[in-house]
């Protein structure tokens, strides 16, 4: 089982993002995602990426991902933008919550395996809503730890 909470922090969620475009958007997201990593190699990579196939997921959900030799751990971020973003989604509709994955080069089955921890995370419509509903980063984080943490992790209350 993978834990989303070992590679995303409090930080690295963002609540009530502007964003009016899908390009916008991934701008966004790389930001959140670059790190030590450039911003602008980053937004290059994600909308590489999406130029092969739209990452938006359907239920207001968009997953640009890609992969960098420039990182050792993947890094995610989680967006939630302040009004519904057009993204060409399978499902047609705009997106609201963007989860934005950036791994290393060669972790390609790790990769995959938070791209479908993420995947089985959001078809929850309780988990999408309370993420949407969330009042602070310490209530979109507690969401997603209660979802995703291991049980050390729970116990010791980290994410509280």
């Amino acid at each position: 089982m993978v834990d989303l909470t070992a590679f995303l922090s409090p930080g690295d969620i963002h609540l009530d993002v502007s964003a009016r475009s899908k390009a916008a958007v991934l701008r966004r997201a790389a930001v959140a995602l670059a790190g030590e990593v450039d911003a602008d190699g980053v937004e290059r990579l994600l909308s590489s990426r999406e130029a092969i196939a739209s990452t938006g997921v359907g239920e207001g959900i968009a997953i640009p991902h890609a992969s960098t030799p420039h990182l050792s751990q993947p890094r995610i971020a989680l967006l939630r933008l302040d009004g519904p973003v057009e993204f060409d989604a399978v499902d047609d509709a705009p997106i609201r919550l963007v989860f934005a994955v950036l791994a290393p080069m060669g972790a390609q089955a790790l990769h995959l395996r938070l791209l479908a921890k993420i995947a089985r995370l959001v078809r929850s419509k309780a988990v999408r809503t309370a993420l949407l509903e969330a009042s602070s980063v310490a209530q979109a984080f507690a969401v997603l730890a209660e979802q995703t943490a291991t049980p050390a992790v729970l116990a010791r209350g980290e994410y509280a």
